[in-house]
């Protein structure tokens, strides 16, 4: 089992993309200039699986249109827990949408053919898209929201990951081995900076997909989010989802709610 993880990044001043890798033995993580990651994944070899923190969507897609698992995000009580940025929006949205496309391009070649896979893709490959604050937002209590501060851009993510980190969620993870969930926590837990947290965290979604204990959300046309397994989620993000789907999709939507 190899997995690969990869944090965007678009900086041409300082390293902001992230690199996860996970071997089947070990985890290393990175941070590199964006133009330099996926020359370094390619380098690395073959993958089960490729999480990227970007969206992911199909090739023809129109990246001046909406897409509905992002509107999902935005409404109720997401809005203010675990909020995604709208890529269609200009500037840093549209971009992020145009550099995540274009990584899943490059990275085709660093996968390996599988036949079938038994989780929704919208390219060709095992390339999935990894959202880290949601993944780690649905799985927090109602309650531990009541703490949290008020945080500027960029700031949620590490707070969320910091709840994870006092009440060890990794080890209850389903989808991992005993050796694993040892691996993760201690990786989870001495792990400190911005990028390379997000990457763990989307090597934890390309392994927990490729072992089919995800739940993957979205459509067709504007792609999907993968998070933890179903009956990882609070009760609190599972009805927000399952009222927001309704909801957009008497409108007009077409969101899926699939549970490996």
């Amino acid at each position: 089992m190899k997995v690969a993880g990869l944090d965007i990044g678009f900086s041409t001043t300082r390293r902001s993309a992230g690199i996860g890798l996970f071997d089947g033995e070990n985890v290393e993580l990175r941070n590199c200039f964006g133009v330099d990651a996926c020359r370094s994944l390619l380098q690395l070899g073959k993958y089960d699986i490729i999480a990227i923190d970007g969206p992911i969507v199909p090739m023809d897609h129109d990246v001046n249109k909406s897409r509905s698992v992002e509107r999902l995000f935005c409404r109720g009580i997401f809005q203010k827990r675990c909020k995604p940025g709208m890529s269609h929006f200009p500037t840093t949205g549209m971009r992020l949408r145009e550099e995540a496309g274009k990584a899943a391009d490059l990275l085709i070649d660093a996968l390996h053919d599988r036949p079938d896979s038994s989780f929704p893709l919208v390219r060709k490959g095992a390339i999935i898209e990894a959202f880290p604050n949601a993944f780690l937002g649905v799985c927090l209590e109602d309650e531990t929201y009541v703490s949290m501060p008020r945080l500027r851009r960029g700031q949620k993510f590490d707070w969320l990951y910091e709840q994870w980190k006092s009440r060890r969620l990794v080890e209850k993870l389903p989808g991992l081995t005993a050796e694993e969930r040892h691996l993760f926590q201690t990786t989870f837990d001495r792990t400190g900076h911005h990028e390379h947290r997000a990457a763990l965290i989307c090597v934890l979604t390309g392994l927990l997909t490729i072992r089919g204990c995800f739940t993957a959300i979205g459509d067709v046309q504007g792609g999907w989010f993968f998070l933890p397994s179903w009956p990882s989620w609070e009760r609190w993000a599972q009805v927000a989802t399952l009222l927001g789907i309704h909801a957009l999709n008497q409108n007009g939507a077409q969101i899926e709610l699939r549970i490996g």
